[in-house]
C-alpha cells in the first residue's frame, strides 16, 4: 500500500471515530445527575442551644484551670441555681448562653480576670418536687400522667403532721408562677377531676402541715 492510500486509511479512521462519538442529529446527551451519597439530615432534636432552661433541668458549669469552680446543678422551681461563690443565679427563661454571660461577668467582677466559662444543658429526665410534710421530700422522676396523690406517694406517703391540702407550684418560661390548691381527700374519689390536677415537668407539690 502507498504513502497516499496509508494517509487516507488513516484520514478514514479518524472520521469513523469521531462520527461515532457525536450524538445523532436533533438528540441530546442525557442529562448527568450528580449522585448524592450523604445521609439525609435526620430531624433535629429540640435545639439545646436555643432551648430556654425550665425548672428541674441540669446545668453543667465548667471553668477553665479552676477545677473547684466545676459544678453540675439542678435549676429549682423558683428559678434559681445556686452556684458556689456567687450564691443564686436567676436561669429559667433564659438560655445556656444567656447563663454562661451572666456567671462570666460575675466572676470577672468578683474573683477572676477573664475567666473561660462554659455551660452545658444535660439531657436528662425531667423531674418534679415534692416537699413539705412527706417523709421523703426530694425530686423524683416525672412520669406521664403522675398526679399529685402519685407524687407523694413517691415520696414515702405522709407525716404524721400533714394535712390533706397541697399546692402544686408552676412556673412558666417567663418564670411566673401558679399555684393550684388541692383537696387531696376530693381528689382521691373524684376521678374525673383528677385530669385537672395531672403534673408536668418541674412541678412543686407542697404538702402542708395540719395545724389541728
Amino acid at each position: 500500500m502507498g504513502g497516499n492510500d496509508m494517509k487516507k486509511m488513516m484520514l478514514f479512521l479518524i472520521l469513523c471515530l469521531m462520527v461515532a462519538g457525536l450524538p445523532a442529529f436533533g438528540d441530546e446527551s442525557p442529562a448527568v445527575r450528580p449522585v448524592d451519597n450523604a445521609p439525609s439530615a435526620a430531624p433535629d432534636a429540640e435545639p439545646w442551644a436555643a432551648r430556654l432552661i425550665r425548672p428541674g433541668d441540669t446545668l453543667k458549669v465548667s471553668v477553665w484551670k479552676y477545677s473547684d469552680l466545676n459544678m453540675t446543678l439542678t435549676v429549682g422551681t423558683d428559678g434559681y441555681i445556686s452556684y458556689s461563690y456567687l450564691g443564686y443565679i436567676p436561669v429559667v427563661g433564659k438560655t445556656v448562653e444567656d447563663v454562661r454571660r451572666a456567671i462570666t461577668a460575675k466572676l470577672d467582677e468578683q474573683y477572676i480576670a477573664n475567666p473561660q466559662v462554659d455551660v452545658q444543658l444535660e439531657s436528662l429526665p425531667p423531674v418534679i418536687f415534692v416537699v413539705g410534710e412527706v417523709v421523703k421530700p426530694g425530686s423524683y422522676g416525672y412520669q406521664i400522667g403522675l398526679d399529685p396523690l402519685k407524687a407523694i406517694a413517691m415520696a414515702g406517703g405522709y407525716t404524721d403532721f400533714a394535712s390533706r391540702t397541697a399546692l402544686i407550684i408552676r412556673r412558666d418560661m417567663n418564670g411566673n408562677e401558679t399555684q393550684i390548691k388541692t383537696d387531696l381527700k376530693k381528689l382521691m374519689k373524684a376521678n374525673n377531676e383528677r385530669d385537672k390536677y395531672i403534673l408536668q415537668p418541674g412541678d412543686m407539690v407542697v404538702v402542708k402541715r395540719s395545724w389541728l
